[in-house]
């Protein structure tokens, strides 16, 4: 490898990285707090004592429990209810079986349809080429 080549290899890693340096920001220079010393020392202690402060981000923080817990029956209920209308699958691989919203159509039904469309739209957007007949 000639001079020229290491020169030219160097300066190009120099280049990029020159590209990832960023401007110093100095930390809290256009801060401005809304409570005081006391007010957020009071909501640390808080937050220590009911265990909601977390220290590491290794560490879960501790979820109250809102309202009161399902029984048993109660989940066996949901589950049955959810297996019977379909709305409960077991895995990521099977989709929902959704309820219908409405009857099915014959073709004779959507031709009739496309056909009043077509009526009240005389410059509709339906591409007629592609109408399957």
């Amino acid at each position: 490898m000639s001079a020229k080549h290491l020169i030219a290899a160097f300066a190009v890693l120099a280049a990029n990285g020159a590209a990832f340096a960023q401007e110093f920001v100095e930390p809290g220079v256009h801060f401005a707090s809304t409570r005081t010393r006391a007010e957020v020392l009071a909501e640390l202690k808080q937050a220590q004592a009911d265990g909601s402060y977390r220290v590491l981000d290794t560490e879960y923080p501790i979820i109250k429990q809102v309202g009161t817990p399902k029984s048993r029956a109660e989940v066996i209920a949901e589950l049955k209810q959810a297996q019977s209308d379909g709305t409960y699958y077991v895995s990521d691989i099977n989709y929902p079986m959704l309820p219908a919203a409405s009857a099915p159509r014959t073709r004779a039904e959507v031709r009739a349809e496309l056909e009043q469309h077509l009526m009240t739209h005389p410059m509709g957007a339906i591409d007629t080429r592609y109408s399957g007949s």
